[in-house]
């Protein structure tokens, strides 16, 4: 009999230590899980037409200005001494001179200058763009308050863009077969 109790002690022991362990992973992989949630994931290997393919928009353009921006900070921080007010900064904007449309949603009308905004977050693929440069600039959107672009747009001084991809980019989004470019495999 006492042996039998004595099972039934240590047979409790070992589940018990079972079910510490599958909550230890289980906490484990959240943690992963919610930590590469705001982690900045981009595509590796796209070609050119694929990157076209999957922009809202493609311009040739002149980077103006970047221009300042005034910190959004929440209630809970205002009376903070610590707060750092840049930290409440999440894009940065900047006016874009576009001097050539290739591709843009069909119902918008692209002239002129716009406001192009990139965040300034790692986690959301932080993008600068080169003041007083012309850049090819694809990214996302329709310019409603602004253009779109970060880390993973195709965002290039336009001076080393191929004769190839410019060729293509002016031939137009309607001379490539985007359902026959594979789509590229994606990293973080």
């Amino acid at each position: 009999m006492e042996g039998t109790k004595y099972f039934s002690i240590a047979w409790t022991d070992v589940t018990g230590s079972r079910m510490l362990l599958k909550l230890c992973i289980v906490y484990v992989v959240l943690a992963q899980l919610l930590n590469s949630v705001s982690a900045c994931t981009c595509s590796w290997g796209a070609s050119d037409q694929r990157q076209i393919c999957d922009a809202s928009y493609a311009f040739r353009a002149v980077v103006e200005e970047e221009i300042p921006q005034t910190p959004e900070i929440p209630d809970w921080a205002r009376d903070e001494p610590d707060v750092n007010p840049d930290n409440f900064i999440y894009f940065y904007k900047y006016r874009v001179k576009v001097e050539e449309v290739f591709k843009k949603p069909t119902s918008v009308h692209v002239s002129g200058t716009i406001i192009v905004q990139t965040p300034r977050m790692p986690g959301m693929c932080v993008l600068t763009l080169p003041v007083g440069n012309e850049v090819l600039l694809t990214g996302f959107g329709d310019g409603n308050t602004a253009w779109d672009a970060n880390a993973c747009s195709w965002v290039q001084m336009w001076e080393e863009v191929t004769s190839d991809s410019k060729m293509m980019l002016r031939k137009g989004i309607e001379s490539i077969d985007c359902s026959a470019i594979a789509r590229p495999r994606w990293s973080g």
